[in-house]
């Protein structure tokens, strides 16, 4: 409720609001200060740039990428040159998604260097050898995983061909047990029902982006495919589509497709849990 709070606040210029972003610029959950910081754009008080600043070499604990790209985003608003060190500095974040949402707002003002060029190479926390698993590059089966809800199960098959990075995240994050419990959030009758967000409020994450893997499937009824909020945003969040959506085709990493239980899809509804999610990777089935 505190961001909706603090955004309301902002819309109707609030007696003394800059004095209650600046508290709450330094709350621990990612998602309030990334509030805060954008009503400290809006409303851009004296010092304010200095104290987004500060937030955002605060913010570099965070494993989540929300509150550093609206600090970005803030600063922006106190004008390019109150800004551009700070982009500059993002350009070398250890996030992809924050490297490519500086690059785009520096690109406009920046004229001595070459943004996209100045976020690469693509920082990884996987070894190189990674790269050479044969479930990655040659994999002999096509994985299979069975998402469990309250209203029945939804088999879908992984297209790890087409998507492997995407699958294998969301498979390792089936076997620990990240899904069980997770609700259904967002259900759009004709359009997606969408999943994987622990926190329930549309901003959860699994602690990490991944690169998108655009690929030439199309979004057919029962389609999966990963939420974003702009490029290579992609972690947990993903969403299986009620009916054909064409205006997604080659915009959202399609990674599996359900093969059983779409009366199960049709069947759910806002909040309903995943009790489980297992996979079963040709030789024995995991996941809890």
């Amino acid at each position: 409720m505190i961001p909706a709070v603090l955004a309301a606040l902002v819309k109707i210029k609030a007696p003394k609001i800059e004095v209650t972003l600046l508290e709450w610029l330094g709350h621990d959950d990612v998602v309030v200060r990334a509030a805060a910081a954008s009503g400290l754009g809006e409303v851009k008080p004296a010092g304010g740039d200095r104290a987004l600043v500060e937030a955002f070499h605060a913010a570099a604990r965070d494993e989540a990428y929300g509150a550093r790209t609206a600090l970005l985003d803030a600063l922006l608003k106190y004008g390019p040159e109150v800004a551009r060190a700070t982009l500059r500095e993002a350009l070398a974040d250890r996030d992809w998604a924050v490297r490519v949402h500086a690059a785009a707002r520096l690109a406009p003002i920046e004229s001595t260097i070459d943004p996209a060029a100045a976020i690469r190479p693509a920082p990884t926390n996987r070894p190189p050898s990674f790269y050479e698993s044969p479930d990655l590059v040659s994999p002999t089966v096509s994985p299979h995983v069975y998402i469990d809800t309250e209203r029945g199960t939804i088999e879908i098959e992984m297209a790890v061909i087409d998507a492997p990075l995407t699958c294998l995240n969301f498979m390792a994050l089936a076997r620990k047990g990240f899904f069980a419990g997770s609700e259904w959030r967002r259900v759009v009758p004709n359009f997606v029902a969408q999943d994987g967000d622990p926190r329930g409020d549309g901003e959860g994450g699994p602690g990490y982006t991944i690169r998108d893997e655009i690929n030439q499937r199309p979004y057919l009824r029962g389609t999966m495919g990963m939420a974003l909020e702009w490029a290579d945003t992609g972690g947990s969040q993903f969403f299986l589509a009620h009916a054909p959506q064409p205006h997604l085709d080659g915009r959202d990493t399609v990674f599996g497709q359900v093969v059983a239980g779409l009366d199960v899809l049709d069947r759910i509804q806002p909040w309903d849990k995943i009790t489980r999610v297992r996979v079963w990777d040709g030789k024995s089935m995991s996941g809890r």
